[in-house]
């Protein structure tokens, strides 16, 4: 009976140890498509006089296409994946999420029009900042294909840290199993 008990524990053990990556990707909210126009974001330079700009759609466009999906600044493909602008705004639409607000602050710093020049700056300069995602800086979340500024994105491409401790657990549950026969199988 004692080791039935065990055998039981352990096999709800391997089969919760499954199941979590699964149960932590059914938390991705449903990510809808982006309206046609992007919301205009207002950036002072310089609060004191009042010199403002305002990034609209055809900037964020530009952002998104020239920067991006330029494998220059972001070794993942988000050509084509339709809720891109999710990497700067909120799940609405309606305005930036965590990440968005950084990279407009820097961009407020660089100064000047929202040009790409000036976009490029500003992406260089929050790029090595932590993003919302637990141990990923923003261009480690971006070059995983997940998106800085939520902290339920999940990376798409793992790093070979990743398969490695991926593997080095599912070793140690064979390992464990094994012992763990043996050590109950025993001849008294």
């Amino acid at each position: 009976m004692n080791h039935l008990v065990i055998s039981i524990i352990a096999l709800l053990s391997i089969t919760m140890l499954v199941a979590v990556p699964a149960v932590s990707t059914a938390a991705t909210p449903t990510l809808s498509p982006p309206p046609a126009t992007l919301p205009a974001v207002v950036y002072y330079t310089n609060p004191v006089t009042g010199v403002h700009y305002t990034v609209t759609t055809p900037e964020w466009s530009s952002f998104l296409s020239k920067i991006i999906d330029n494998s220059t600044y972001v070794s993942y493909n988000w050509t084509l994946n339709v809720t891109q602008p999710l990497v700067l705004f909120d799940l609405s639409y309606t305005g930036l999420n965590p990440y968005g607000m950084v990279f407009i602050q820097a961009l407020a710093k660089v100064g000047g029009f929202p040009s790409i020049h000036n976009m490029s700056i500003a992406f260089n300069m929050t790029k090595n900042l932590p993003s919302q995602i637990s141990g990923y800086t923003n261009i480690q979340a971006l070059d995983a294909g997940a998106y800085p500024g939520f902290t339920w994105s999940v990376p798409i491409v793992h790093s070979m840290v990743t398969e490695y401790e991926e593997i080095g657990a599912i070793a140690a549950i064979v390992v464990v199993m094994f012992v763990l026969y043996f050590a109950f199988n025993r001849k008294k």
